[in-house]
């Protein structure tokens, strides 16, 4: 099934320990059912087998979310798995970072935060293939392309969407856990990928066009798919 292909991207988003102290802001590697400190926005979260598991495929706007501050340096990890979904040729999933207000209902935006977000979804940009978006959230009703590096409403004709080499969607992967981090200076806008295969290797870097403003929560979101996810570790690097 191609669809499920999608999440085969997070394979790519890996970074490797780097010669910084850090400071670890959230570590939960859900050894309890209780989901401390978690709020479950919408969506069907749950602790099954020791990972966070969002199960309802038929949610298009999930999404959990944890206080921590994050400013200067920061680092995300953690590790994510298919289960099921995009049966209907569509799937996403992503991460709101850097905060502020987020919404404690289903909404389509998530306070004024940004949203890294992987999607599959052919039959609006006309031709197969997963690609990394970068969202911009002012509030629960509002949140569009983030408009210092997407200066356009047409995605496709001004390329505002970075696909995936075809050699990161190979079905085998599909039973993978993969491994995700992700580096970002909220000082500079400056971030990092790296590749999982080779750490001294980064995938892709990239720059969101100045300083971004510091916040206090992260979300995990997804639409019409079911994934696991473990380990997550915030740091800031100093």
């Amino acid at each position: 099934m191609k669809i499920v292909k999608v999440f085969l991207i997070l394979a790519v988003l890996c970074v490797p320990l780097v010669a910084f102290s850090s400071t670890i802001k959230v570590y939960d590697a859900f050894n309890s059912s209780s989901l401390t400190g978690w709020t479950s926005v919408s969506g069907n979260w749950r602790v099954l087998n020791g990972r966070l598991t969002q199960t309802d495929v038929n949610e298009k706007m999930a999404m959990i979310t944890i206080p921590v501050d994050q400013s200067g340096i920061m680092m995300y990890e953690f590790d994510v798995k298919y289960i099921k979904g995009g049966e209907d040729n569509y799937a996403g999933f992503g991460i709101h970072i850097l905060t502020g207000n987020p919404s404690m209902k289903r909404s389509w935006g998530n306070g004024r935060s940004l949203l890294g977000w992987v999607t599959w979804d052919p039959g609006q940009y006309g031709r197969p293939g997963a690609f990394i978006q970068v969202y911009e959230s002012t509030g629960p009703t509002t949140m569009g392309l983030y408009r210092r590096i997407f200066p356009s409403s047409d995605p496709m004709r001004n390329g505002n969407l970075l696909p995936v080499r075809s050699d990161y969607l190979k079905t085998e992967f599909l039973n993978y856990t993969v491994p995700f981090r992700l580096q970002l200076d909220t000082r500079t806008g400056r971030g990092k990928f790296f590749d999982p295969f080779n750490s001294k290797k980064y995938f892709y870097s990239f720059d969101l066009g100045g300083p971004i403003r510091p916040g206090g929560y992260f979300s995990f979101r997804t639409n019409s798919v079911s994934v696991s996810i473990d380990n997550v570790k915030i740091s800031k690097l100093d």
